[in-house]
């Protein structure tokens, strides 16, 4: 049986990785965060909204074909619409 303080790891037990993180949340907070982390350290962190959803480019086009949505690629800078 695997201990909570190890992971087994290419057939291997070794001790689970800790990352010490300040989140800047109220101590009641019950919710989603991402966190973006750079050799080893959070670099920045961000509540997600209950409507808001993260997945993979590739989830996101294969989700968008499900839904028969056609994905445009527009060219043209800040301002696109030629005609105002």
């Amino acid at each position: 049986m695997t201990n909570q303080q190890t992971m087994l790891y290419q057939g291997v037990q070794i001790p689970r990785p800790v990352l010490n993180v300040d989140l800047h949340v109220l101590p009641n907070f019950t919710g989603r965060i991402v966190l973006y982390i750079e050799n080893g350290k959070v670099k920045c962190d961000r509540r997600l909204l209950e409507e808001e959803h993260i997945c993979a480019l590739d989830t996101f086009i294969e989700m968008a074909r499900e839904m028969e949505l056609r994905i445009q690629e527009v060219s043209g800078g800040n301002d696109c619409n030629k005609n105002s």
